[in-house]
């Protein structure tokens, strides 16, 4: 007796396997994408917070500078001591950031005429910073 196979359908186990291996690496791959791109999306969100507080650090130095020409001289300032009452630490408390774990230098230039500002900031991740600006009294003619 033979017997004949009619109209069998559907998928042999190789099939389904390599299937399912297939269906397996495309989810794994876009996973491993999707955390990736939101640790770049971290990394850029700290630096943009780091380059905002340092541009208001700044503009802060600028607008004491337009007023009064001059600025603190000091090696390291003491953001939450604020003896010039500058108004900074309320930039970095704001953001979530700790004044003491970064550091502000203020030095005479080589002239009489300016100054040079550096900031060093440093996030809660670890990430650091450094921005310098040197900032020019005008010069009044007679």
């Amino acid at each position: 007796m033979t017997s004949t196979r009619r109209g069998e359908s559907g998928f042999s186990l190789v099939e389904v396997m390599v299937a399912l291996t297939v269906i397996t690496t495309g989810i794994i791959g876009t996973i491993s994408m999707v955390s990736a791109n939101r640790a770049i999306m971290e990394t850029s969100w700290a630096h943009a917070r780091m380059g905002m507080i340092a541009d208001g650090v700044m503009n802060e130095l600028a607008v004491q500078f337009q007023r009064d020409g001059v600025l603190p001289v000091t090696a390291a300032y003491d953001f939450e001591g604020d003896p010039d009452a500058l108004g900074l630490a309320i930039l970095f408390t704001d953001n979530g950031y700790s004044p003491a774990a970064s550091t502000l230098a203020v030095s005479a230039g080589a002239s009489p005429i300016s100054y040079i500002s550096t900031l060093t900031l440093l996030s809660p991740s670890g990430r650091r910073m450094t921005r310098t600006r040197n900032f020019y009294k005008k010069l009044k003619t007679p």
